[in-house]
This record gives C-alpha cells, structure tokens and sequence, in this order.
C-alpha cells in the first residue's frame, strides 16, 4: 500500500471516529436550546396569562366593594318604554350626582344624564338634563326634574325621565362629587374649558382651560351664582374631561389601582349591576371621548322662578337619537348642544 493510501485509509478511519463523536455535543446543544426556549416561552406564557388574572381579580375586587342602591322597583317594572330591535342590545344608565351644592350631601342632585352605550359597545353618548326643567312628575303635577327625587327617589326620577324621554333606563347610578375630589386626585388633575370667569368659595375661575385640583374640584361644581342649566354643563364638562383623560392614558386598561379604588369610593349603582357589567362599563365610559362618542345637554330656554323649559321640537328629536344609537349624527345637526371639550 502507498503511502498515499496508507494516509487516505487512516485518515477515513479517523474521520469515522471522530464523525459521531463530532455531531452528538452539536445535536445535543441544539437540543438543549430548543427547550430553553420552549421553557422560556411558556414562562412568559404563565406570566402574562399570571398578569391578566392579576388584573382581573384587581378589578373585579374593586367592582364588588362599590356599593349598590336595593329597592328600586322601577328598573322592575312591567310598563317600560321598548326600545327599537336595532339597539336592544344597547344600554343606558341614569346618572344622578350627590354632595356637591351648597350645604353639602342630601341635597338634591344637580346631575341628571343619561349615559347611553349602543348596541355593540361602540360609541354612545352622555345627555345631560339640566336638573330644573319644568316636567310632568307622575303624581305631582309640571315641577323641576330634580323634585322627582325629593318626591319619589330614584323609582319615581327613572320613571319621570323614561315618560319624558321614551328611553328605557336599564340602570342607576349616583357619582359623590365628594368621593369624586379622591378622583381627581387619582388622575392629578383635570382641564376643563370655563366658558366664563367666576368665583365660587373663595376660588376664582378664569375663563379658558382650567386645571382642577381634589381642593378646587367642589367648589366649581358649586358656583351657586349661576343658573341650573350652567351648573349642569360644567358638570357635564367635568365628567367629559374626567373620561377623557381615563380614555387618553389608558387608565382602565392598565388596572390603575388608585384609580379603581378612588372610582369605586365615587361611585354608587343599583343592586341589579353585576361585576361584569359594571366592568363592562368601565371599559366603555373610557371609549366615550373617542369619535364615536358625544356629550350633549338638552337645549332649553329661561323659565319662571329660575327653571328651564326643555325646547320641546328638537328635544324630541334628541330622545329619538338616543333610542336610535344615533346621537352623534344629532350632535351633527345641532352643533350647539354639545358640551365643550378641553385638552386632556
């Protein structure tokens, strides 16, 4: 044999041997990554899914601890207003308020809106009824709206605002404009657009972007200078601005845990509110300052002894729009019930 043979032949015999030798650490090494990332994965996997239930049991603990309203046997009731089969699915919640005019909690709410998610969950609207408005409350003849309360509770009130409007009201709620302040805290703040300069407590209010401070907060809701109507559009202000920040910073959808505690110090709801549904809510007030959603205040005129009378024709045509989902095309045609926006 040659030497080139003899070197040929040893050297496949080398290559032989070292051959599995050579190709198992690789194959093994493969191997061995393979299940760090698989390992890796579904870590992250345990984590996130460990992060959505976190979030979860977060907020459903904070949508439990809100207290809720029991007896109010006009949510029961058999004669309801039926809305259209388009927007069955849709829902809408009474909004009242409590402890923001002067001489504090009990006195009857300044706040009146209807608060209207459409079938689907996109878009809605907040309708704000100024609290004086001349109405017929069932029983006690044409008084302010805000009589319906003091007569009745929030039976009577949900029954004089659906044979107003026509609109089924499938929930109630109450905002603490005191717990409210713990809000605004929570947020650090709001902006919101004062239509005119004024002093309310000893806080002066320029006219143009304001920010509200916990301190500032009842005291511009207050303002016992000016008329219902105007202390219902700075209210209907506020709760735009406050939405719209929530909405802006995402606050609902990262479980900001001030934030769930302060809203759920604020809030009041009827007993026939689920968790889910109130956590729905959430979800959806949050998208109302988007393009699909719209803050008005039904139009009115001066009455006698300081009330309001609704302006009958194109109220009309807003309680229609609500039962239609169709608020923002009425935003559209009557520009001038919108409620001012102010930056977030």
């Amino acid at each position: 044999m040659s030497d080139s043979s003899v070197a040929d032949f040893f050297g496949r015999q080398a290559h032989e041997a070292r051959g599995p030798e050579s190709e198992r650490p690789t194959s093994m090494r493969g191997r061995r990554l393979r299940r760090i990332a698989l390992a890796t994965s579904l870590s992250l996997v345990v984590l996130a899914a460990g992060l959505v239930v976190a979030g979860y049991l977060t907020v459903n603990h904070y949508a439990s601890s809100i207290p809720r309203i029991s007896g109010i046997v006009a949510l029961s009731a058999g004669r309801r207003p039926v809305m259209p089969v388009a927007s069955r699915r849709s829902m809408t919640v009474l909004l009242t308020s409590s402890g923001a005019m002067p001489g504090g909690a009990g006195v009857p709410s300044a706040l009146i809106a209807l608060v209207h998610f459409n079938a689907g969950g996109h878009g809605g609207a907040v309708v704000s009824i100024p609290a004086n408005s001349l109405v017929p409350v069932p029983g006690h003849g044409t008084t302010q709206l805000w009589q319906a309360l003091k007569y009745g509770g929030p039976s009577l009130l949900i029954e004089t605002v659906e044979d107003l409007t026509n609109v089924r009201i499938d929930h109630y709620s109450v905002m603490n404009f005191r717990g409210a302040a713990r809000l605004i805290g929570a947020m650090n703040g709001v902006n919101v657009d004062v239509p005119f300069p004024v002093t309310s407590d000893g806080y002066a209010f320029p006219a143009g972007l304001d920010h509200l401070t916990p301190a500032t907060l009842l005291p511009y809701l207050r303002q016992a200078n000016v008329s219902e109507v105007i202390r219902a559009e700075l209210q209907g202000n506020l709760i735009r601005a406050m939405l719209g920040k929530i909405a802006a910073d995402r606050m609902l959808v990262v479980t900001d845990v001030r934030l769930l505690h302060a809203m759920a110090t604020a809030l009041s709801v009827d007993s026939s509110f689920s968790d889910a549904q109130l956590e729905s809510l959430g979800l959806g007030l949050g998208r109302l300052p988007g393009r699909d959603g719209v803050f008005i205040t039904a139009p009115t005129t001066g009455g006698p002894d300081g009330s309001a009378i609704l302006t009958q024709e194109i109220a009309i045509q807003l309680w229609s729009a609500i039962r239609n989902d169709a608020v923002a095309q009425f935003a559209r045609r009557f520009p001038y019930t919108v409620t001012p926006d102010a930056p977030a």
